[in-house]
């Protein structure tokens, strides 16, 4: 039987990502074979999407990030932050956990159970 398991991988420490990351720009990065974006939202806090918008595979790290939306710079299309939600459609968001020695992103997979 399979099942669905979240795996988490270690994207740096929070401290240097708060700093890394601007208030306004995803910061693009590869992890276990999937893009992803970390965003940071208006109060702070950062957000991990998938670095694809769902019209036409353009890529959201050329984007920006305003009104805590991220927005793809090919045809404006804005997803929320927080849920991935806007623009008729949606993104995925993946959860991050703050644990020692850093900050990680989890990410679903499908494992032999």
């Amino acid at each position: 039987m399979f099942t669905r398991k979240i795996k988490w991988y270690r994207i740096g420490a929070k401290s240097d990502l708060l700093v890394e990351i601007p208030p306004n720009k995803p910061k693009a990065y590869s992890i276990a074979g999937k893009n992803i974006i970390l965003c940071k939202t208006e109060d702070g806090e950062l957000t991990a999407l998938i670095d694809k918008c769902p019209h036409q595979g353009k890529r959201l790290s050329d984007g920006w990030c305003e009104e805590n939306k991220v927005v793809c710079p090919y045809h404006r299309y804005s997803f929320d932050l927080k849920t991935g939600l806007g623009s008729g459609t949606g993104i995925d968001v993946f959860p991050l956990s703050e644990r020692e020695g850093g900050l990680y992103v989890g990410i679903n997979r499908w494992v032999w159970f």
